[in-house]
């Protein structure tokens, strides 16, 4: 787990909009207690100051801690909320309340746990009521729920710097990192109002990542490279993670774990699932389930199971997130309500999520949506919403009744261009040729790329962190090979295929001309823009290139079966180098640039093609990483990203720029959105903005 600062970094586009700040009634003097993260060896200025409020509206005298910590080191040691006395009185929306009166809803105090989680708002305490609108692109765009709805055993914070406590109240490791222990909040309770115990992670452990037949591939939070680890029940409240090793960075990647996007079961990518739902659909609880299976139309029991234990497809299934679906990825409205158990409260216990409900209105395309963003339809939303459309968007910003807001990137690269070194075609000779990809990185003409593209937004570099992380390798690894050279390239060229046609396009080594073909969908960014302007530069060094135009659903079917010769996507892992290592090594199929090798890597050899020694050296790597302490883990980094950018296995173009889900339209009348939040895939963004706090100016 890391923290650090961000003043190497430029912000482009922040735009700051001043609020008009007014009084509420239930507002405290000071900040609400926050998390705090205890870490080893650390040097701290710690002040606290203790303070009596009154609050009349709702007739509690409260104490609140206030904590405040100048943290220098990064090593995690413990996880923890600041302690403060019980809140005697919560308060709720009306809709709740209404529910409470007629007997169909227990009161607050009996939905919340003891010490709910205090997610502090951001300007205002807010008011209940209205809906966020969103609009989503088909059955495969589930993350467009799940990240604005986030739940876990821990998140990231709203800069991404640290991990604090959601469903745990704490996490704590011992003195080597091979067991951490989760204390639970007494009392939280599933969305159907059943218990939320200890009980839900040894099942969602013991019946379902340890059946095979459920699990095939087990989830990276709880392995260690090849190991396995065990989820332990202490008692009700207290969950231990045992692993064979050392993982330092455990909560890292936990915080990471979520629901899959579209990608087959959701249930092991989440340490816990709602055991007294899931149980009725399970062999080893119920002997009746073959029947039940063939009576809603599957083959097995284990099929059964899946499909209900995706709240994507089953609003059945009961959850722990802010708003939970009430009708499923297959409609033309898709409705998430307000979780009456929700654990989570402001800092005077007002029960968030203040917002009732958020709504996804099905586009039939990106243009679409677009389109639905500019006329004001859309209330708060980055994903799918496109760089290009900037100036367009923000000439509507009166007429539209919305803010535009950019959230850059965290590191990596916005476009890349990863090289299949696992593609079984003749062209294999030059693709996994390194001269060959350091010529064609040569060829790019990145300062146009990023004035048409990126409007002057981007910047030009290789796929390593961004200035200022711990794991950043040094200027010289990040802008090798971005020069744009065409003559150099020519010359390389010319000594790797030499041969040329009639046309002027060079010639395998069998005489058939090379065309190569770069597959690209446009689902997050102008990326087949960028793929064309490419493919005009490196025809100017006679290298034959055709682009592929296709759905994100077709791009990602080909790439992991390993169909494609050049694949175009972004690079937004690298601020998590040993926590989500799919882009950066072939851990698993998920990658991009060897994706049979990492098939054999999940796998443990049964599957895929072994990797050659230089590529072993890159896994074996990043598996050290997970066992050693931080500075040995830093340097680790750098030599990862030394090799990765000598390698060139992937070519980067351009980033650290709001191209990819970080221009965000917010809703005028939208209280409590951040100007800029962590954006990358590993945060979950928009979730680093904490939604739950967001509510609307009547």
């Amino acid at each position: 787990m890391f923290k650090w600062r961000a003043t190497g970094i430029a912000l482009t586009l922040v735009f700051i909009f001043a609020l008009a700040c007014t009084s509420q009634p239930a507002a405290p003097s000071g900040p609400a207690p926050t998390a705090v993260v205890i870490e080893k060896e650390v040097i701290r200025e710690v002040e606290v100051i203790k303070e009596v409020e009154v609050i009349k509206e709702v007739e509690v005298i409260k104490e609140v801690e206030v904590i405040k910590e100048i943290i220098v080191e990064r090593e995690v040691e413990k996880i923890v909320e600041v302690d403060r006395p019980v809140i005697v009185r919560f308060s709720e929306s009306p809709a709740m309340a209404a529910l409470v009166a007629s007997g169909d809803l227990p009161p607050i105090d009996e939905r919340l746990p003891e010490n709910p989680m205090i997610i502090p708002v951001l300007e205002e305490f807010g008011q209940y009521g209205g809906t966020i609108r969103r609009a989503y692109l088909g059955p495969s765009d589930t993350c467009n729920f799940w990240r604005i709805s986030r739940t876990g055993l821990v998140r990231f914070s709203q800069d991404g710097f640290r991990v604090i406590p959601a469903v745990a109240s704490s996490i704590e490791r011992n003195e080597d990192a091979t067991v951490w222990t989760a204390k639970l909040r007494k009392g939280m309770k599933w969305s159907d109002g059943a218990p939320f115990t200890a009980d839900d992670f040894v099942f969602q452990y013991e019946e379902s990542i340890l059946n095979d037949e459920i699990t095939a591939v087990k989830p990276l939070w709880l392995k260690v490279g090849t190991e396995l680890g065990v989820v332990k029940k202490v008692d009700e409240t207290t969950v231990q993670f045992i692993f064979p090793v050392s993982n330092f960075i455990f909560p890292e990647i936990v915080a990471q774990a979520d629901q899959a996007c579209g990608r087959g079961t959701a249930g092991p990518n989440i340490p816990y699932a709602p055991a007294h739902y899931l149980k009725q659909f399970h062999k080893k609880f119920n002997p009746d389930v073959e029947e039940l299976a063939k009576a809603e139309g599957f083959s097995s029991w284990v099929e059964l199971y899946i499909s209900k234990d995706q709240a994507a497809i089953n609003p059945e299934r009961p959850g722990t997130r802010p708003w939970q679906l009430i009708n499923d990825f297959t409609v033309q409205r898709i409705v998430a309500e307000r979780n009456p158990y929700f654990y989570a409260v402001d800092g005077v216990g007002n029960q968030l999520p203040y917002i009732e409900r958020v709504t996804f209105d099905l586009s039939e395309s990106r243009e679409v949506l677009q389109l639905k963003a500019v006329a004001g339809e859309i209330d708060f939303q980055g994903r799918h919403i496109a760089l290009e459309d900037f100036p367009v968007l923000k000439q509507n910003e009166d007429n539209g009744g919305y803010e535009v807001l950019t959230w850059p990137g965290f590191g990596g690269v916005d476009v890349r261009f990863a090289f299949n070194q696992n593609y079984a075609g003749p062209e294999s000779e030059v693709l996994q040729n390194r001269d060959f990809r350091v010529a064609m990185s040569y060829a790019l003409n990145r300062s146009d790329i990023n004035e048409i593209s990126f409007l002057g937004l981007g910047i030009s570099r290789q796929a390593v962190p961004a200035p200022g992380h711990p794991d950043y390798p040094g200027d010289a690894v990040a802008y090798r090979f971005i020069e744009f050279d065409p003559d150099l390239a020519n010359q390389m060229l010319d000594e790797i295929i030499p041969d040329k046609d009639k046309d002027g396009f060079r010639t395998l080594s069998n005489g058939d001309r090379l065309e190569l073909i770069v597959t690209v969908t446009g689902a997050f960014g102008a990326w087949p823009d960028v793929a064309v302007q490419a493919a005009e530069d490196w025809k100017d060094v006679g290298v034959r290139v055709k682009v592929d135009e296709v759905v994100r659903t077709l791009l990602v079917t080909r790439t992991q079966a390993s169909e494609h010769m050049i694949a175009v996507w972004n690079e937004d892992q690298t601020g998590f180098t040993f926590s989500a290592p799919t882009k950066s090594a072939p851990m698993d199929f998920g990658n991009v640039w060897g994706p049979l090798w990492g098939l054999y890597t999940s796998t443990d050899g049964d599957k895929g093609i072994k990797p050659p020694p230089e590529v072993q050296d890159i896994i074996d790597l990043h598996r050290k990483g997970l066992i050693v302490p931080e500075a040995e883990r830093q340097a680790i980094a750098h030599e990862i990203y030394t090799k990765l950018v000598d390698k060139l296995y992937i070519i980067g173009v351009a980033g650290l720029s709001p191209m990819v889900q970080g221009v965000i339209i917010k809703n005028k009348n939208l209280v409590n959105v951040p100007d800029v939040a962590g954006n990358d895939w590993p945060l979950r963004t928009p979730s680093t903005g904490f939604p739950e706090q967001f509510w609307y100016r009547n």
